[in-house]
Formats: C-alpha cells, sequence, structure tokens
C-alpha cells in the first residue's frame, strides 16, 4: 500500500513538474507621439584673413552681429553658448605659401538651447539670409530632442505589460490552455526618434516589453 501511495506522489510530482515547463514568451509593444521640449541650435561660420589678429576681430565682431540677431528673435543669454574659435594655419602644412590668398581659416560655432521650438523654426528659415545681408555666410543646424523620457517610462511600461499579457491569453485560448504566473520578464531599450523626415519637432517613443509565462 505504501508503495502504490508513493508511486502516486510521484507521479503527481513529474505531471506538476512538467506542466510548468510549459512556457510562453510575448511582447508587448507600447509607443506614444509626443512634440520634443528642447532644441539644440548649432551656427556656424568661417572667416579668412593674414593676421590672427584680423581673424580674431572678424570672429568677434561677426558672432555679435549673429548673437544680436538670436536675442531679437527671442532667445536669451542664458540659452546662447559660444564655443571657443578654431585657427587654421594654412602656412603649416603647405608646400607653396605664394598660392596662399589668406593664411588663416578661423571657424567659430554658436550654440543654442532651448524650449522655443518656435523660436528656432523661424530663425532656420531666416538666419542664413539675415546674415548673408552682413556678409557673414553662415550653417544652421537644428536637432529637437525629448528630454521628458522619464516622466512617461512608468505608463509606457504598464502599458507594454497589458500588451503583453492580452498577447499571452490570446496564445493560450488559441492552444486550450490557460495562463499561469509570470516567469521572467525584459524591458527593452526606450528608443526615441524622429516621427519623421519632415517633422523633428515631434519624436515617437517606443519600448518593447518581453515576458514569459508559464501555460497551465
Amino acid at each position: 500500500m505504501a508503495a502504490f501511495v508513493l508511486g502516486l506522489m510521484l507521479l503527481f510530482t513529474v505531471r506538476t513538474l512538467k506542466s510548468f515547463d510549459d512556457t510562453v514568451s510575448v511582447r508587448g509593444l507600447c509607443e506614444r507621439e509626443v512634440p520634443a521640449d528642447r532644441v539644440a541650435y548649432r551656427i556656424s561660420y568661417t572667416e579668412k584673413a593674414n593676421t590672427l589678429s584680423e581673424a580674431r576681430s572678424l570672429i568677434d565682431h561677426h558672432s555679435k552681429a549673429i548673437i544680436a540677431k538670436l536675442k531679437e528673435a527671442g532667445i536669451e543669454d542664458s540659452e546662447i553658448f559660444v564655443g571657443n574659435p578654431s585657427m587654421d594655419d594654412r602656412y603649416s602644412w603647405s608646400n607653396d605659401i605664394s598660392r596662399i590668398t589668406y593664411r588663416y581659416n578661423a571657424g567659430q560655432s554658436i550654440n543654442v538651447y532651448t524650449s522655443k521650438m518656435d523660436v528656432v523654426t523661424k530663425l532656420q528659415n531666416t538666419l542664413e539670409a539675415d546674415m548673408l545681408k552682413e556678409d557673414i555666410l553662415v550653417n544652421g543646424y537644428a536637432d529637437y530632442q525629448f528630454l521628458g523620457l522619464n516622466e512617461i517610462k512608468p505608463d509606457m511600461i504598464a502599458e507594454s505589460l497589458v500588451k503583453a499579457r492580452e498577447s499571452a491569453e490570446e496564445f493560450a485560448k488559441n492552444s486550450h490552455s490557460k495562463i499561469g504566473k509570470m516567469r521572467t520578464a525584459s524591458q527593452g531599450y526606450f528608443e526615441v526618434n524622429d516621427l519623421d523626415e519632415t517633422t523633428p519637432q515631434m519624436k515617437k517613443v517606443r519600448v518593447v516589453t518581453t515576458v514569459e509565462y508559464y501555460l497551465k
């Protein structure tokens, strides 16, 4: 009798362990469209001169003109960062300095970090033309960014888990089984990309959570 009971217990244990071997791995996707909340606007230009003092004078004069235009548009001093100018002495690497018209190439960059998207968008359309009227040839590039990721992370993770659960339940229904406890869960990286090529001011935030459930 004892051997019979022991056999039943072993059979029950094997079946229980076997049931826990059956799992399903699913993914839950969550996406959000959000507006950018900061823009990094980089303005750069170059000057040519025959002396260092002349190059520095041009850089200083033209930087002041650009900054004045930025402030006129609504950018504040605290949002403007002027980099150190770069100086390239062409005599140092040329084999024939007699053919060089200007000895120095000077480069300067001015960076703007602001939440005033509309101001930067307008500047992108007008700054280069305005500066050209003052004989300053500038290039501008705006990088629209989303810094509020931490604020939406919890809700997005929760939503991705719900969607993963829904996928698991659908699988269980089709396989005539039921969802058990969660075995493992892995949160993917959050991705922040432009919504499309024409609207960098809008971002698409994406996260995929992978969850494994026991089936019973």
